[in-house]
């Protein structure tokens, strides 16, 4: 009784927290479904970060030393990202849910990259907080 009292604990939490992150149509409620609905917002997230970071790269082509600082960051962002979601998802790992939990997770944290990196696109000229250049 008591596993069953958490794993709909679990799927109460994981539901709260998947809605952001499932703004799609989803409606194939089995596991499969909800793991490849997930999959798919994670892709989504992840062609837009792909899109916007090529962007800025391209920006700093002139300037190797920042562009290096950025591709530094985002390998550290990005092993940060895939620890902080193993960890978030821990709580099913092993389980049918833990696709669906990394998934979730991933796009969540993708799409807030995507909201930290996408600014640096509108840098204006003379923006000392800004490391890149406006477009031409």
């Amino acid at each position: 009784m008591r596993s069953l009292l958490t794993a709909a604990t679990l799927l109460a939490v994981a539901g709260l927290w998947a809605l952001p992150a499932l703004a799609q149509d989803c409606t194939d409620a089995t596991q499969m479904g909800l793991d490849e609905c997930a999959g798919a917002a994670y892709k989504k997230a992840d062609a837009e970060l792909n899109q916007i970071y090529g962007r800025i790269v391209a920006r700093l082509t002139k300037d190797a030393g920042t562009k290096a600082k950025l591709v530094t960051a985002q390998k550290a962002w990005i092993t940060f990202r895939d620890t902080e979601c193993a960890f978030r998802a821990s709580a099913v790992e092993g389980g049918s849910m833990y696709p669906m939990a990394m998934a979730l997770c991933l796009a969540d944290a993708t799409k807030q990259r995507v909201a930290e990196l996408r600014p640096l696109l509108s840098c204006q000229e003379g923006d000392t907080t800004c490391p890149v250049p406006p477009s031409p």
